[in-house]
């Protein structure tokens, strides 16, 4: 694939349950404490090297962020970086798969007083 393709959440759900899916979350530690995709590894953008990206043989990789936008740019870098793992974007990012009412981890509630 040399290609970033977009998928809509219940494409990427329909994905993670029927293949091998490396599941990528680009967003920074505090939006991926507070909810992420369980599963989901976090490589932050603001740290991001394609370089150091995990190749997992016959995987199929999607890309997380906020609404999709960060997620294309990392897709981008890793396209002119030569990663030949199929590529795809979760198109909306979290806000599209949480408004479609698929399950996230989220953080505890502070009980603290």
């Amino acid at each position: 694939m040399t290609e970033l393709a977009d998928l809509k959440p219940q494409e990427v759900l329909e994905l993670i349950e029927s293949d091998n899916v490396l599941l990528v979350d680009v967003r920074e530690m505090s939006e991926y404490s507070a909810k992420h995709i369980k599963g989901s590894l976090l490589l932050p953008m603001s740290v991001f090297d394609p370089e150091d990206f995990p190749i997992l043989k016959g995987a199929k990789v999607v890309l997380i962020c906020a609404l999709g936008k960060r997620s294309v740019a990392a897709g981008k870098q890793l396209l002119q970086e030569g990663v030949s793992l199929p590529l795809y974007n979760l198109q909306g990012g979290i806000k599209a798969w949480e408004e479609a009412g698929l399950p996230l981890v989220l953080a505890p509630e502070d009980y603290s007083i």
